[in-house]
């Protein structure tokens, strides 16, 4: 059994090297990922305003394209974030720190990390480790400044004052292989896989430093997934073959009805692929996001002064569910922070709505926005009782600047009227977002309800109270047809919708994000 612990320090010892030598500036300690800034440089093509040496420029350097010639220059950006220096929060040469999901293996005697590099030491004296012997020395410790008295870089002398108290050495046995403390009795697990000690066998878990929950739990206790980040989107663009003659989506045969290398006239189908980037939806050569960048998920919540506690009730509900790992919701609901807007005034609903896509000043995945406010089919307002100080209608509401939500959870009466597909207030707002919007098809009505439901989704009849917090469920009103999902069709030019669920039925805030995914 040592030879196999021995088997996998060797290979850890390597792989420790190799991330060493190829990642010389990052450090890896207690699961957090320290990263220092480091400027690189790159030639960005000034005609797609691409890397020009990645397969993203399809240009050539002296070469004319449309009256302009390939000329790419050069920028600094931060290794960290992939932006231009000249915008980035970052300085060169600091430390910056984020969370990486990166599992270890806890041993089930001592509860130890099974394999810690930087506990205490693991060799036996005498036994080989990579044609090494181990043979632990002694050393002495400064007990002040913990520096090697003899050799370190320790600046106090043995039996001397200070302010910190009086200098005198301890004796360390250290190994000679890792470098540790030969006798750390508290530090890394001394253990072996397999062997039994007392009635018990050594068995090891592997643990999510993020959740801390088993990581290959088939119940699905970890949601987490080794080497990724959490709270935001990695940004990614997927390819689609688009027609030469009429712009449509070439393998949808419903949008596109021609065969390449066929002729239409005087014009051959010649497809193109074209790249789409998930985060915003939007042909990637014209959005601002980087392939690779994470960007973290933001809520948006817009009400009215009225809906107050219903707003807090709401938010705290998706906070607690983001933070719940075995709640079945939080796997679909990865949100880094919810940003409050109240929204009494045209200017000030129209003031928020542009402000989206911006978190800490940084560009960010508009994950959902959430409005709660009175509404019916062709207007959504603060209602009489404060004069329709706020109030927009279909045509206000299509002239707002087109933005890449991916969620759009319309809380007003009668917005998403069936009937009225097409001309609603939901058809609107699909034509402005790039994702799909969830609205009722009459009144949107709601009841807080005491303590904590831990039923099934979407079945919320029976819940568990299981403490004291309040919370609001939403439904639409008896006799109606329920809730809709709307999407606007780029290729058709039309509004599309799809039922999603019955009137009366009750649900809360993230059961209605739930519907999208």
């Amino acid at each position: 059994m040592k030879n196999t612990k021995l088997l996998f320090e060797m290979l850890l010892v390597g792989l420790i090297f190799v991330t060493c030598l190829f990642k010389s500036r990052e450090r890896i300690c207690a699961g957090e990922l320290q990263v220092e800034c480091v400027l690189h440089k790159i030639e960005i093509c000034n005609i797609c305003q691409h890397d020009f040496n990645s397969s993203l420029c399809s240009h050539s350097k002296g070469v004319l394209y449309g009256g302009n010639e390939c000329t790419p220059y050069e920028e600094r950006y931060c290794n960290i974030c992939g932006e231009n220096i000249v915008y980035c929060e970052h300085e060169e040469g600091v430390e910056y720190g984020g969370t990486e999901c990166n599992p270890w293996e806890r041993c089930n005697i001592c509860g130890n990390n099974y394999y810690d590099a930087g506990g205490a030491c693991s060799h036996w004296k005498g036994e080989y480790y990579g044609g090494e012997e181990c043979s632990p020395y002694e050393i002495y410790v400064c007990n002040i400044c913990g520096e090697n008295y003899w050799g370190g870089s320790c600046s106090h002398s043995e039996g001397a004052w200070y302010d910190e108290g009086y200098c005198e050495l301890d004796k360390l046995t250290i190994c000679n292989i890792c470098g540790n403390n030969y006798f750390d009795p508290d530090g890394a697990c001394s253990h072996w896989e397999g062997e039994m000690y007392g009635q018990v066998e050594c068995t090891t878990t592997t643990i999510c430093n993020i959740c801390g929950n088993n990581y290959y739990d088939i119940d699905g206790a970890c949601s987490h997934w080794k080497g990724n980040y959490y709270g935001g989107t990695v940004c990614e663009y997927n390819y689609l073959k688009i027609c030469n003659l009429c712009g449509n989506n070439y393998n949808d045969p419903s949008a596109c009805g021609h065969w390449e290398g066929q002729s239409y006239g005087d014009e051959e189908c010649n497809p193109t692929d074209k790249m789409m980037c998930n985060i915003c939806n939007d042909w990637y050569m014209n959005c601002c996001h980087i392939v690779g960048r994470e960007y973290k998920n933001i809520a948006y919540y817009f009400y009215i002064e009225s809906r107050y506690d219903q707003m807090n009730s709401d938010v705290s509900d998706l906070e607690k569910i983001g933070n719940d790992e075995n709640n079945p919701y939080n796997d679909s609901n990865k949100i880094y922070a919810v940003v409050k807007y109240e929204t009494n005034s045209n200017e000030q609903f129209i003031n928020a709505w542009n402000s989206l896509g911006i978190y800490d000043e940084k560009d960010c995945c508009i994950y959902t926005v959430i409005m709660n406010m009175h509404g019916n089919e062709y207007e959504i307002s603060n209602g009489v009782g404060k004069g329709y100080s706020f109030k927009l209608d279909t045509s206000d509401i299509e002239s707002l600047k087109k933005k890449p939500v991916q969620r759009l959870v319309l809380l007003q009466c009668s917005v998403g009227k069936i009937s009225s597909a097409g001309e609603n207030i939901a058809s609107s707002f699909a034509r402005v977002v790039s994702g799909r919007v969830l609205a009722g098809d009459a009144e949107v009505n709601n009841n807080k309800i005491e303590g904590e439901y831990m039923g099934q989704f979407p079945d919320e009849d029976n819940f568990t109270s299981i403490n004291m917090n309040t919370y609001v469920r939403y439904y639409v009103k008896e006799g109606s047809n329920g809730w809709f999902i709307y999407k606007y069709d780029w290729n058709e030019r039309k509004i599309k919708y799809e039922y999603m669920a019955e009137a009366v039925k009750k649900f809360r805030i993230y059961q209605l994000l739930a519907f999208f995914d």
